[in-house]
């Protein structure tokens, strides 16, 4: 697993989601797409589709953990 991929899944689904937002990221998916992430959980699915983003870095999601570990 990569380092950005073990960063997210330290999120929580709600912070997953609001990190994608910030960052302007949507999750439309193709056909393909759907029948790949058809057995994953929510979770899952969104932390291996933001790590795919090159618009969010390692850096970023550090810094976004340490953020919601302070409030």
């Amino acid at each position: 697993m990569s380092i950005k991929k073990e960063l997210l899944d330290e999120l929580t689904e709600k912070q997953l989601k609001k990190l994608a937002e910030s960052k302007g990221i949507s999750f439309a998916m193709s056909g393909a797409q759907k029948k790949y992430y058809a057995d994953w959980n929510e979770k899952d699915k969104l932390v291996d589709m933001i790590s795919d983003k090159e618009d969010i870095t390692v850096g970023e999601v550090e810094e976004y953990l340490k953020l919601q570990k302070n409030l």
